[in-house]
């Protein structure tokens, strides 16, 4: 999604990766919803297939029926292997658990990950999107051993 550097200031870019750090940190959808809301981002052409991108990741983990809980998200520095090949990205993996499932599958724990990656112009935000194919953590490791 390529964003008008007039639009986001390096201000506005601040407080957009604050807020997108918040909604990655709870990995809860109406926070990413808001985002997308909160800096009015429908005049981007592509916005509806980013925010849909990030939707269907969101919204197929937490399930209140059976008690979902979230237990950690960390995050590492990627880098894409399709679109946008070798640019840096954002991978934040969150683990969680359906504690009201039934036994032993309560005790099961889950994992799910999601990439960003930005474009900056002089510390102003100038591209943001999801991407869906990215080295993970430990290949991350072995390339950057070497």
């Amino acid at each position: 999604m390529i964003l008008n550097k007039e639009y986001f200031s390096i201000k506005m870019t601040e407080e957009f990766l604050k807020d997108l750090e918040l909604a990655c940190k709870t990995m809860e959808l109406k926070l990413f919803t808001k985002l997308f809301t909160k800096y009015d981002l429908s005049f981007v052409e592509d916005y509806k297939e980013v925010l849909e991108m990030i939707t269907s990741k969101m919204s197929g983990w937490n399930r209140p029926q059976l008690g979902t809980e979230l237990l950690n998200v960390t995050q590492f520095d990627s880098k894409c292997l399709f679109c946008e090949f070798g640019k840096k990205v954002k991978v934040y993996k969150w683990t969680y658990q359906h504690k009201k499932n039934s036994i032993p599958q309560n005790s099961r724990i889950f994992a799910c990950q999601i990439a960003f990656y930005f474009g900056f112009d002089e510390k102003q935000l100038t591209e943001f999107g999801v991407c869906n194919g990215y080295l993970d953590k430990s290949d991350m490791e072995k390339l950057n051993a070497e």
